[in-house]
């Protein structure tokens, strides 16, 4: 009998302890009005439509004017934490107090108090003669702090994505946001802006983007499923700039150089004693492929057009060459294999 009025006190006590997260649910966020496309610059066609149109009737986020929502203006520090208070206060059933002072400072105050202190303060910051909370907000900002609006249990994972995979996140050295943002990503809220998942830390992120991720964080079925793609592994030309020659035309030849960030090819076909030649009118620009660097199509020498590749091997580059005309010295050339000079 003590046995089981025992286990009766401590099942009791469990429900007390469990009751409060109980009414912390998903399930408090309901829709307060309706919206019938009001916002002229959300076209039905467009891929944040729905996105937007549920956070808009969850009161999550408003247009700019009564019939703009502007998706691509950027999302301030400010707006960022109002829109973390508003979900975290919805979820969990609290009340955001009325605070004197600038529009967003009951939503700072709030955050200060149940997100990030450290963090969530520094937007009353000034940055010459700008408060920090006027700033347009990075992803990596917003992510971080939107993690937080949720608990830890509500991001259940839908997609396999390895640690190490995201091309330009585990980079990031703003406090833990790397591993926020890959439990995004595995709960199909955060997708990347290409196939390979690439996340752009450093950038400001849109309105329209604000609105596609806060409508996954509130509709699970909104979530998205997706496999990334094996990002081809970049190769630098800095060990590749200057001067190299044709293996079987020594008196041929191209150039490499670096511009800024940028790379740029020269490139010279000879034939005779050098009486005839062609090649890149001006310097062409090298973009990278991966495992390659092509040119956009470049002016020749011979009044055509071409389009070249190259591509490191070893300590030789192979090149290819295709000409779009006619010309008296073509620059038609395929695996042509290039030493140093």
């Amino acid at each position: 009998m003590k046995k089981r009025i025992l286990s009766l006190l401590t099942a009791c006590v469990l429900l007390l302890v469990t009751t409060p997260a109980a009414f912390a649910a998903l399930n408090n966020f309901i829709p307060e009005r309706s919206y019938a496309g009001q916002f002229t610059d959300v076209p039905a066609s467009a891929w944040y439509y729905e996105n937007v149109k549920t956070a808009y009737e969850l009161g999550l986020v408003n247009g700019s004017s009564a019939s703009a929502y502007s998706p691509d203006d950027n999302i301030t520090v400010a707006e960022v934490q109002t829109l973390v208070a508003r979900i975290h206060s919805t979820y969990y059933g609290n009340t955001i107090a009325p605070v004197s002072g600038a529009w967003y400072t009951p939503y700072i105050e709030y955050c200060i108090e149940h997100i990030d202190r450290e963090i969530c303060s520094m937007a009353y910051m000034q940055d010459g003669g700008r408060a920090f909370a006027d700033t347009p907000a990075s992803r990596t900002y917003f992510a971080y702090l939107m993690y937080a609006a949720l608990p830890y249990s509500e991001y259940t994972q839908i997609n396999t994505i390895a640690n190490g995979s995201l091309p330009d996140v585990d980079d990031i050295v703003f406090m833990d946001a790397d591993t926020r943002i890959y439990t995004l990503y595995r709960a199909g809220i955060l997708t990347g802006s290409d196939t390979y998942g690439t996340f752009n830390p450093d950038t400001n992120i849109t309105r329209a983007e604000v609105a596609a991720i806060i409508s996954r964080m509130i509709d699970p079925t909104q979530r998205i499923s997706f496999t990334l793609q094996e990002k081809p592994q970049t190769i630098s030309l800095d060990a590749y700039l200057g001067d190299w020659y044709f293996n079987q035309y020594p008196d041929s030849g191209l150039s490499i150089e670096k511009i800024g960030d940028e790379y740029y090819l020269s490139l010279t076909v000879v034939q005779g004693n050098g009486l005839r030649f062609n090649g890149t009118m001006e310097p062409a620009r090298l973009i990278d492929q991966g495992s390659y660097f092509a040119t956009a199509p470049f002016f020749t020498m011979q009044a055509t057009t071409a389009v070249a590749q190259i591509r490191p091997q070893g300590s030789q580059l192979v090149v290819s060459c295709t000409e779009e005309g006619t010309s008296g010295l073509s620059l038609n050339m395929s695996g042509a294999i290039c030493s140093r000079r």
